[in-house]
C-alpha cells in the first residue's frame, strides 16, 4: 500500500489476529474503544457486520512486527467515518501516516469523519488539531470502586422487571434503542441483524439485557449490561440504557439505571464501567450517586472531508 519512513501500512489478514491482539494489549487504553483482551473476542468484534476489517484495517509493519493500527467505521446512514489509530511508538510521524490512511478510506463513505482521543493521548490530540479536526464532544469514562453495594431500584406502579427471554424479542429491543438513542450525538441506528450480532459476541448475553415493561407489556425502558474479564478482574458494563420517549418523565430513567447496576452487583463483579456524555448533567448525576467516578475522559474530532 505505501511505505512510509522505516514502516510499511497494509490490509489487515485474518492470520494478524494474534499479533494484534498483542498490540492492542500492549497499547492499553486510547481512543473511545475498550478493545477486548482475548484474541476471539477481538474476532468477533471485527466480524460485526459494519467493520469489514480485509477492507476498513490497516497494519503498520515494521521488521516483521505490527507496531500500530488504523480502522475506520462506516456509518453511511449518518454520512459519517469512525476513525481509530494506535500505535506501539509514541513518535506523531506514524500516527500522522495512519490518520492519513484512514481520512483517505473515509473520504469514499462519508462526508464527515469522527476520531477520537482519550485524555492521556495529549500528543495525538496536538497533531489532530494541526490537521484541522475540531473537537465537538467529550465523553466520561466512569468507573466504581471495588467497594459497592445495591442500589434501592425503586420500580414504579404497574412496571415490571425482568431479563431478555430470546430472540424473538430483538425486533421490540431494536426499537426501543433506536428510538431512544436517535437524537444523540453519533448515534448510528442499528438493524435487527446488527443487533443480533451484538447479542451473539462473547461478552454479550440475553440473561444481561435488563428489560422493564409497562402493564400492557411494552419494552419502555433497558439497560444492555455485560461482563467481561480484564487483569484477572470480572469487569462488569452498563453498555446502553434507553427510556422509549413516550415513557419519559416517570422515573424510569433512574430506575433502569438502578436495576442495570444491581444486576452486575449480584453478578459478584468487581468493579462496574461505563460512558456517559459530559454533557448528559441527569445521567451524571444518577451514576454519581451510584458511586461512580470520572476514570478518564474521550475528546471526539470532525473535520469535514
Amino acid at each position: 500500500m505505501s511505505i512510509q519512513a522505516n514502516f510499511q501500512l497494509r490490509n489487515f489478514k485474518w492470520s494478524d489476529i494474534d499479533a494484534l491482539q498483542r498490540l492492542l494489549n500492549e497499547i492499553g487504553q486510547h481512543g473511545h474503544r475498550d478493545w477486548p483482551a482475548l484474541p476471539d473476542d477481538l474476532r468477533a468484534e471485527l466480524e460485526f457486520p459494519r467493520v469489514r476489517p480485509k477492507r476498513n484495517l490497516a497494519l503498520a509493519e515494521q521488521h516483521g512486527q505490527i507496531v500500530g493500527y488504523a480502522i475506520i467505521e462506516p456509518e453511511v446512514n449518518i454520512g459519517r467515518s469512525v476513525i481509530g489509530i494506535g500505535s506501539r511508538s509514541m513518535g506523531l510521524a506514524i500516527r500522522k501516516d495512519l490518520i492519513d490512511w484512514a481520512t483517505n478510506k473515509a473520504v469514499q463513505e462519508a462526508p464527515i469523519a469522527h476520531l477520537s482521543t482519550r485524555d492521556n493521548e495529549t500528543e495525538l490530540e496536538k497533531l489532530v488539531e494541526q490537521l484541522e479536526w475540531s473537537k465537538v464532544r467529550r465523553y466520561l469514562k466512569l468507573t466504581t470502586s471495588s467497594n459497592i453495594t445495591l442500589a434501592t431500584a425503586a420500580v414504579p406502579d404497574g412496571f415490571t422487571v425482568r431479563t431478555m427471554l430470546g430472540l424473538d424479542e430483538v425486533p421490540e429491543l431494536t426499537y426501543i434503542q433506536n428510538e431512544a438513542f436517535k437524537a444523540h450525538f453519533g448515534y448510528s441506528p442499528n438493524t435487527e441483524d446488527e443487533i443480533s450480532a451484538h447479542l451473539l459476541t462473547g461478552n454479550s448475553s440475553l440473561d444481561n439485557i435488563v428489560m422493564i415493561h409497562d402493564s400492557y407489556e411494552q419494552l419502555v425502558a433497558y439497560c444492555w449490561a455485560l461482563i467481561y474479564e480484564r487483569d484477572g478482574l470480572k469487569i462488569g458494563r452498563i453498555g446502553m440504557t434507553g427510556v422509549l420517549p413516550t415513557a419519559r418523565k416517570k422515573g424510569l430513567g433512574r430506575t433502569i439505571a438502578e436495576v442495570g447496576f444491581n444486576h452486575l452487583v449480584r453478578q459478584n463483579v468487581d468493579s462496574i464501567e461505563l460512558d456517559v456524555d459530559s454533557e448528559n448533567a441527569i445521567a451524571i448525576h444518577v451514576y454519581s450517586s451510584l458511586g461512580f467516578e470520572e476514570d478518564s475522559a474521550v475528546s471526539w474530532w470532525e473535520r469535514d472531508l
